[in-house]
């Protein structure tokens, strides 16, 4: 994908990052960030501007080759090459104020999504703060394919099976020990924000 469309998701940050940067301002300054699946890091380097500390992951060489290229790269930005389970389990627990992740759980399985989870759980300050956005199942791409298990469709774009989220799959993301803080509908990106926190 990186490979056959140069300079995706490269350029101004994206809604949802300006929507969490000041929800992780209310951990202080420095708070630290752990992104999942930061592409080619317009996310990271908005937050690390922002003065957080962040460490942001992806599984797609070209993409973090990308964002280690990219000019400038502040001293409180680091990227890894790294599948986001593997990264999560190398760090501490309660080692992060913040973990923000854009638009990664619509291609995990259950048990996969379910374990990672309680990762990020694991690796969060009590009090730290879980963002992700995840598209809502209002998506017109799900006409072209055809929903083969509860809130998973395949076919139309995606070769692969792919997760759409209505409103109450939503609470499936919360149930590994969070409180639900934020919930927002984005209507015409057809994208749920949404913010919990460890107790």
């Amino acid at each position: 994908m990186y490979r056959r469309t140069p300079g995706l998701f490269e350029g101004r940050p994206s809604r949802f990052a300006r929507w969490s940067r000041p929800r992780i301002r209310k951990a202080g300054p420095g708070a630290r960030v752990l992104e999942l699946g930061c592409g080619p890091g317009r996310d990271a380097r908005y937050l690390a501007d922002a003065g957080f500390r962040v460490h942001a992951v992806d599984h797609a060489a070209p993409a973090i080759a990308r964002a280690r290229a990219l000019a400038p790269r502040p001293p409180n930005l680091t990227f890894e090459l790294a599948e986001a389970r593997a990264a999560l389990e190398r760090q501490g627990s309660g080692t992060f104020d913040a973990v923000y992740a854009h638009a990664l759980y619509m291609m995990l399985p259950d048990r996969e999504l379910a374990r990672l989870l309680g990762e990020v759980h694991r690796v969060l300050r009590p009090g730290g703060l879980h963002l992700f956005a995840v598209r809502a199942s209002t998506d017109p791409r799900t006409r072209a394919g055809r929903e083969v298990a509860s809130g998973v469709w395949r076919g139309g774009p995606h070769r692969t099976p792919f997760r759409y989220f209505r409103a109450r799959a939503l609470d499936t993301l919360t149930r590994a020990g969070f409180v639900r803080v934020a919930r927002r509908y984005e209507r015409d990106a057809r994208l749920w924000f949404v913010c919990d926190r460890r107790p």
